[in-house]
């Protein structure tokens, strides 16, 4: 539970949840709660095994959304101990639902605010100021379990922290606050860019963490030159090779070259492209084939290959490998000033870039 509730931030799995859930219930921590419950909603369980924890830890988002799966008519284990555990209220719900009632209206998260750090109190009653001027209260021991730059002003001082000053702005120190006070506000594509720059400004390892997770997840709906542009502004220089890692054709990196921040781009961040295009032209993803009219044997980055018949295009691969017992039509362009050798044969034409990009 420590592992979790600390900036360590171990993440909730199949085994530490049903070892959280108790835990966290008996000590209302609502932060871990709401965890554990993304967690499940997203983790394949049997039916009534979710309904039973849905409605033992007081889940509600989980049991709408247990209940919505359900169909009416579907066939529901009624003799199991899980049954036989759920309250009453819950027993109802499945009962409408069996017989065709309409399922609840999902329970939306609550939305996330900082009243509880608006006025002083026995927890909260150290200030923090942006560089706005506006004004929070927060403990100063949580915060600096959570920034480098808070533990070393509370390490620096012997006597009590009445107001501390942090080198963000407000919207930045409230996605800060939002992001490490429980429940945790979720990162999301749309608040990653406030809460990536404080988190660098605060010098925070664990959320950091969190926001490269995000960035480097493939899953992410962001394109890799606004996942290399975040990182390349709060100086994560150490992730740009792995970010880059998710662009597997060179005209693809030609064309982040073309965007209209580009020039924002930092010296290193363009090296890194650089670096990036040189493997992806070394090894494009071809094998090497062999023009059987001018003997020379190149590497494309794409070949299309079309029929003369039915002029339908093909990117099939092995055709490569037939060369030499089929007449493919190949065209070799050995680059900018180079030669082009054509020939037709029985497959078609195929189309292809020696030493550059490929343009079909």
């Amino acid at each position: 539970m420590l592992e979790c509730i600390h900036p360590t931030y171990k993440a909730v799995d199949d085994q530490s949840v049903h070892i959280l859930l108790p835990l966290a219930y008996d000590y209302q921590m609502e932060g871990l709660l709401h965890r554990c419950e993304c967690f499940l909603i997203s983790h394949n369980l049997p039916f009534l095994e979710k309904v039973w924890i849905a409605d033992r830890y007081k889940l509600n988002r989980l049991l709408v959304l247990c209940l919505r799966e359900m169909r009416p008519n579907s066939k529901v284990d009624l003799n199991g101990s899980r049954y036989y555990a759920l309250s009453d209220r819950v027993k109802v719900l499945l009962l409408e639902r069996l017989h065709g009632a309409a399922a609840p209206e999902e329970i939306l998260e609550p939305p996330l605010d900082l009243e509880p750090y608006q006025r002083q109190s026995d927890v909260n009653f150290s200030a923090v100021r942006a560089k706005t001027g506006r004004l929070y209260y927060v403990n100063p021991y949580y915060m600096a379990a959570w920034s480098n730059v808070f533990e070393d002003k509370l390490c620096s001082t012997s006597s009590g922290v009445e107001e501390m000053f942090c080198p963000c702005t407000h919207e930045e120190l409230k996605a800060f606050l939002m992001a490490i006070h429980p429940p945790q506000l979720r990162i999301n594509e749309t608040n990653i860019g406030p809460i990536l720059m404080s988190a660098c400004k605060m010098e925070s390892p664990a959320l950091l963490r969190k926001c490269a997770n995000l960035l480097l997840s493939p899953h992410t709906q962001l394109s890799v030159f606004v996942r290399l542009s975040l990182l390349d502004r709060c100086f994560l220089h150490e992730m740009l090779p792995q970010c880059l890692q998710m662009v597997l054709r060179p005209e693809n990196l030609i064309q982040m070259t073309q965007q209209t921040t580009y020039d924002c781009l930092s010296t290193r961040a363009k090296a890194a492209m650089m670096d990036r295009l040189g493997v992806l032209l070394e090894n494009p993803g071809l094998q090497t084939h062999h023009c059987t009219r001018c003997k020379a044997t190149n590497t494309c980055g794409a070949v299309t290959w079309m029929c003369p018949q039915c002029k339908t295009y093909s990117t099939d691969t092995s055709l490569l490998r037939n060369t030499n017992t089929n007449s493919v039509a190949t065209t070799t362009n050995t680059g900018v000033g180079g030669t082009t050798v054509n020939q037709q044969g029985g497959y078609g034409t195929a189309v292809g870039t020696v030493g550059g990009l490929m343009n079909r």
